[in-house]
């Protein structure tokens, strides 16, 4: 009950306490399951959602940072920024700035199903078949790759697909990834390799 809300309310302010009202809960349970299921604290994963969510918003829209910041359910645009920047490892402007090339997102929030025995390789799958998106795979160096997604192709040194963990991106093939402690994946298009 706590992802759906989240979920459905990731634009508003969410505080451990709000949340753990809106499903009947304490907020010290609600703080322990999170804990327990996710091996994460309550308000990393908030931020994690929230800053996956504004990497979208701010490649496919023009609003100006401070009322994206507010969208995405922060009050202050310092405070955005500096979680943003965390997270991401750069300021939410120059991501606008060195990501216009990215085409399309498919964002996957954590669900119950994420086991810690699971890949973000496998759950990536799961989502997608889940979601009756169109995906083809290949092996790549011993490793399965996914190469397109929905009909967006990988072409070659001009167009692709990379995928994040928890807002930053990986060096290692999706399949040696344990979603165990992670929070948000996301698989990106992009007319240049990032």
């Amino acid at each position: 009950m706590a992802l759906k809300y989240i979920n459905a309310n990731l634009e508003k302010s969410l505080t451990l306490e709000n949340v753990s009202q809106k499903i009947y809960l304490s907020p010290s349970y609600l703080s322990r399951i999170f804990k327990n299921y996710f091996n994460d604290n309550f308000i990393n994963y908030i931020n994690l959602q929230k800053i996956a969510l504004a990497q979208e918003k701010l490649i496919f829209s023009n609003t100006p940072i401070n009322k994206l910041a507010r969208q995405v359910g922060f009050s202050q645009t310092s405070y955005f920024t500096k979680i943003f920047k965390q997270k991401v490892g750069m300021t939410p402007s120059k991501y606008r700035k060195y990501n216009s090339a990215i085409k399309k997102i498919y964002t996957i929030p954590r669900d119950l199903q994420w086991r810690s025995n699971k890949s973000v390789y496998e759950i990536s799958k799961d989502f997608f078949n889940k979601n009756n998106i169109s995906f083809k795979a290949r092996d790549l160096n011993g490793y399965p790759y996914i190469y397109s997604i929905n009909g967006l192709n990988d072409v070659h040194n001009k167009a692709g697909w990379v995928y994040t963990v928890d807002c930053s991106q990986p060096i290692i093939p999706a399949s040696e990834i344990n979603v165990f402690d992670r929070s948000v994946v996301q698989w990106i298009y992009t007319e240049k390799i990032i």
